[in-house]
């Protein structure tokens, strides 16, 4: 990708009330981001041995309406990124946001890959992140093919879906007692396969769209080759 698409995304990322960083140092993370100094394997030549399981959880979608996890997730691999919208760490919730889309536009031009597939963005802000303000992000990332922006009813509700994930998340509190706005948690991206297995779990310096849909592909193929064995 140029520099001219990477400022777009930047243009994307800096018109929510994400990454208040500069813009070169914004330029500079989405770059290393997108153009990874390694070159992932090719799809299938390796294995991506079940990490954990997850359960199933009530959510809410963009619309305001309730939907389970596994209704969104079942019989498709599934990318799952936790984050809040109010987040100013370029290299955290922008940060994947950038890299989703670029999975979500990736996906777009290739049908038959994007029919195995969802992307999810759960946030574990629901007092800021009502669906109104999820659909307002989700216009505004356009996506392409299946990406659905989560939330819960309350802060409560999404306690144990992170217990789940092993997604430690904290508010950070300021010296008279008032919550900063700002939440203490570190990027973790977790790939599903179709029986809700984690497969790989990415985060910041191995978290880039080649790396996950080469992943996406090692799946698929893994599920062909068991097709085929007597």
């Amino acid at each position: 990708m140029n520099r001219a698409r990477i400022s777009v995304l930047c243009v994307i990322l800096l018109a929510l009330p994400w990454a208040s960083r500069a813009h070169d140092a914004a330029l500079h993370t989405l770059h290393d981001a997108l153009h990874p100094q390694f070159t992932p394997p090719a799809p299938g030549t390796y294995a991506l041995p079940p990490i954990d399981t997850v359960s199933d959880h009530l959510l809410l979608d963009s619309e305001g309406k309730p939907v389970r996890l596994f209704a969104l997730t079942g019989g498709k691999i599934a990318v799952i990124s936790f984050m809040y919208t109010a987040c100013s760490d370029i290299g955290g919730c922008p940060l994947a946001a950038a890299v989703l889309q670029r999975v979500d536009r990736s996906l777009s031009q290739r049908p038959e890959l994007a029919a195995h597939v969802t992307l999810l963005s759960i946030s574990f802000d629901p007092e800021r992140d009502t669906p109104a303000r999820l659909a307002e992000v989700r216009a505004t990332l356009s996506p392409q093919t299946a990406w659905h922006f989560l939330t819960g009813r309350t802060p409560a509700d999404i306690q144990p879906v992170l217990a789940d994930f092993h997604q430690p998340v904290a508010k950070l509190w300021t010296e008279d007692g008032q919550w900063s706005g700002v939440f203490r948690h570190v990027l973790k991206v977790f790939l599903l396969d179709r029986h809700q297995q984690v497969r790989n779990i990415y985060s910041t310096g191995f978290f880039n769209p080649q790396l996950v849909l080469h992943d996406i592909e090692t799946l698929l193929l893994e599920e062909q080759r068991a097709d085929h064995t007597p």
